[in-house]
């Protein structure tokens, strides 16, 4: 069950995901170019790919508050 974060928190964490996911991307559109430019036969940036997306699946459940403790009201 997800935690019940402030407006802030969640546009803070919402927006280091993003970056993440730019960041991300940028990165994997450099390694399709040199890989098409030097080695086309293999896709080795898959492998890039392929390690990258459970970081960005962790993180975007960071930012939804799934690794949050629930916070008892007293």
């Amino acid at each position: 069950m997800a935690v019940h974060l402030t407006p802030e928190e969640r546009m803070r964490r919402g927006r280091k995901v993003r970056l993440h996911l730019i960041v991300a991307l940028l990165t994997l559109l450099v390694l399709i170019a040199v890989n098409a430019l030097f080695t086309s036969r293999y896709p080795w940036w898959l492998w890039v790919l392929t390690a990258w997306l459970p970081l960005i699946a962790g993180h975007t459940a960071w930012a939804m508050g799934l690794f949050d403790r629930a916070r008892k009201e007293p």
